[in-house]
């Protein structure tokens, strides 16, 4: 009787990639929300608002930092998930990957643009979509040169 391996080596790469895509991503997702933070800070110095009435809604929201930092992990985590099942496909999933989360980080600074109360606030909060999506796509970036 005789017993084959069906791991191939491909298969072995993929988890050490994976395993070091962790520590890559966990820094990217808090670069990311410190940054986003630093604007916050910096907008509420210059007393922006950061009020925005959602579409379906009569009332207008503040977004605070509570809201900001935590969204901005959760966001990373579910760009760093899909990244990792892209990783065990191919080179070519993960740039299929880049290049949606590109497309998502344009596609999301026209949410706050348009909900936003004031200029300022629309402003601000666009530009923490776009650093999420450019320290997400720094991220990926990497892992698809690998």
């Amino acid at each position: 009787m005789s017993t084959t391996s069906t791991a191939g080596s491909s298969r072995i790469g993929t988890t050490v990639q994976n395993r070091s895509l962790l520590p890559s991503a966990a820094t990217g997702a808090v670069v990311a929300a410190l940054v986003n933070a630093a604007l916050w800070a910096g907008g509420r110095a210059a007393d922006v608002s950061f009020s925005a009435s959602p579409p379906l809604g009569d009332s207008s929201m503040q977004v605070g930092i509570v809201l900001i930092v935590p969204t901005t992990l959760f966001m990373f985590g579910i760009g760093a998930g899909l990244l990792v099942l892209a990783a065990r496909r191919s080179r070519a999933w993960v740039r299929a990957v880049v290049v949606a989360a590109a497309l998502f980080t344009v596609a999301s600074v026209s949410g706050p643009l348009s909900t936003a109360d004031d200029t300022a606030s629309g402003v601000l909060l666009a530009l923490m979509h776009v650093v999420t999506g450019a320290a997400f796509l720094v991220t990926a970036s990497r892992v698809a040169a690998r």
